[in-house]
């Protein structure tokens, strides 16, 4: 069943702006993984810094599609890297993650090869549970062809 598009974002925006930290998932040639990352939105864009060094980078240099997760809610998207905190067109994002991730800004932002990625989300899913015991469903947000609809099972 279709259902308000414009609805499902604001709810969506409110849990990115609610929720800092959440599990992203890179994978490439089937080897999987997840952890934990400070993230920021601007609007429905995503953002967050890593390491050229670690897993992540990697995997997300040879797979863009990655997936995000809180609570009941998931993000399926493609990331970029934007470069690092010092490239001058990065000054909002970096004072706007410094904002809400000051300790992880400092231990990490300024470390050799640190860099900031953003996540373009195309779907995002959640599973509602109704307070009168009726059965779960599903709501799923269509980024890209603005389109909301209810799954019920």
């Amino acid at each position: 069943m279709i259902i308000d598009y414009q609805k499902l974002e604001q709810e969506t925006l409110e849990i990115l702006e609610k929720n800092r930290t959440w599990i992203l998932s890179t994978s490439f040639i089937d080897k999987i993984t997840s952890r934990s990352m400070s993230v920021i939105n601007v609007g429905m864009d995503i953002y967050f810094q890593t390491n050229k060094k670690y897993t992540k980078y990697i995997q997300m240099t040879k797979n863009p599609n990655v997936a995000l997760c809180t609570g009941n809610t998931s993000i399926e998207g493609t990331a970029r890297e934007i470069g690092s905190w010092a490239d001058e067109k990065n000054n909002d994002i970096m004072e706007a993650y410094k904002a809400k991730h000051l300790s992880s800004y400092n231990r990490y932002g300024n470390l050799d090869g640190q860099v900031v990625f953003k996540i373009t989300p195309k779907k995002v899913s959640y599973w509602k549970y109704p307070s009168d015991d009726s059965e779960p469903y599903r709501e799923i947000l269509h980024i890209e062809r603005k389109m909301a609809e209810r799954i019920e099972f």
